[in-house]
């Protein structure tokens, strides 16, 4: 999952120095000297932070329509906690796109953690309700429902279609190789920065909210549901 962040990992980004914090007028800016915050990944309108984000609610939208064009019908979900407000955007993504589709009551929605484990658990409750898919959402919960499906007796994609979220550097080597959404994390954190620097220097910025496009990724362990069952 991507978390809170104001820069990427790895290289810094090449960008000017902000002012130093005692020059006249910074605090100010910064609000009668508090810090200036811009949140890079997580939006929350009730916040009213800047923020540079996806469209989470878009990206999980497209998710559930890639598993329902491939047939599936029984759609299992394992969301993040409850109190992110990213998993709140996602899950809404999610029953909208189901309930397009004539699907919302064949959607089996069971709360996660982003962790391999909470899926775990999850998916066992899920693979009891009958479905044929899975998206979690994030990529590391999605390790946790193959991990679930093996341990069933079961055999992603031909049994259980897994797919997961935010395309982590890892997850084209899973066994299958996951299909999941793609964040652009590098320019995430780079645009979060540049935010950053220009709200420390007083520049005039029209638009405090950046949303960046996602990208669905298609590989092997997303296929259409068994025909011989």
């Amino acid at each position: 999952m991507c978390r809170h962040a104001v820069a990427s990992r790895g290289r810094r980004a090449d960008l000017p120095r902000p002012p130093p914090a005692r020059q006249p007028g910074v605090a100010a800016r910064a609000g009668g000297g508090a810090a200036p915050i811009v949140n890079g990944c997580e939006y929350s309108a009730d916040l009213g932070v800047p923020s540079v984000h996806i469209d989470n609610a878009a990206a999980s939208a497209e998710a559930i329509a890639h598993l329902a064009d491939l047939g599936h019908r029984a759609i299992g979900v394992v969301t993040g906690p409850e109190i992110s407000p990213i998993s709140r955007d996602r899950l809404a993504g999610a029953l909208r796109a189901a309930e397009l589709r004539g699907l919302r009551d064949a959607l089996h929605v069971e709360i996660g953690d982003y962790s391999a484990g909470s899926a775990f658990v999850a998916t066992h409750a899920l693979l009891a309700a009958g479905v044929t898919a899975i998206f979690c959402f994030s990529d590391e919960m999605a390790l946790g429902a193959l991990s679930a499906i093996g341990e069933a007796g079961l055999s992603c994609p031909r049994d259980v279609s897994v797919m997961g979220f935010d395309d982590l550097p890892l997850a084209r080597y899973f066994q299958p190789a996951l299909t999941t959404i793609a964040q652009p994390k590098g320019m995430i954190g780079r645009r979060t920065v540049e935010l950053l620097v220009d709200i420390l220097r007083g520049v005039e910025c029209p638009r405090r909210q950046t949303t960046l496009a996602h990208t669905l990724v298609v590989r092997g362990s997303t296929a259409g549901p068994r025909t011989d069952r």
